[in-house]
């Protein structure tokens, strides 16, 4: 089974997933499936979004929340064997904690490039 079916049954029963509530897509006037088009691009499914979501580092900018996965935030989860795969991924979300709104989905190519040893 590959890293991302096992990411997927891994969010499914983890007890954090009630803590971000459902998630949604921001509506865009010019671009309305500009999330989709970007997660297909970018090989990010939803469970990674979720895990983002659950443990990124979150941070503000510009009336955005953005969550970044990154090696220490993955570290005592139990998505720790994946850090490889999640390593960079960040998460643009309109400022509402319970029911987070994506605006886009990208790799920080910076972190992503990092390897801990």
């Amino acid at each position: 089974m590959d890293a991302k079916k096992q990411i997927g049954l891994l969010v499914e029963s983890d007890a954090n997933k009630q803590k971000i509530g459902t998630i949604s897509i921001a509506t865009r006037n010019k671009d309305t499936n500009h999330v989709q088009r970007r997660q297909q691009q970018r090989a990010i499914n939803n469970a990674m979004i979720q895990v983002a979501l659950m443990y990124g580092r979150k941070r503000f900018n510009k009336g955005a929340m953005i969550f970044t996965l990154c090696d220490r935030t993955l570290h005592q989860t139990p998505y720790a064997k994946f850090t490889d795969v999640l390593r960079g991924l960040t998460v643009v979300c309109q400022q509402a904690p319970s029911h987070p709104k994506i605006i886009t989905t990208y790799w920080h190519k910076e972190i992503k490039r990092r390897v801990r040893k």
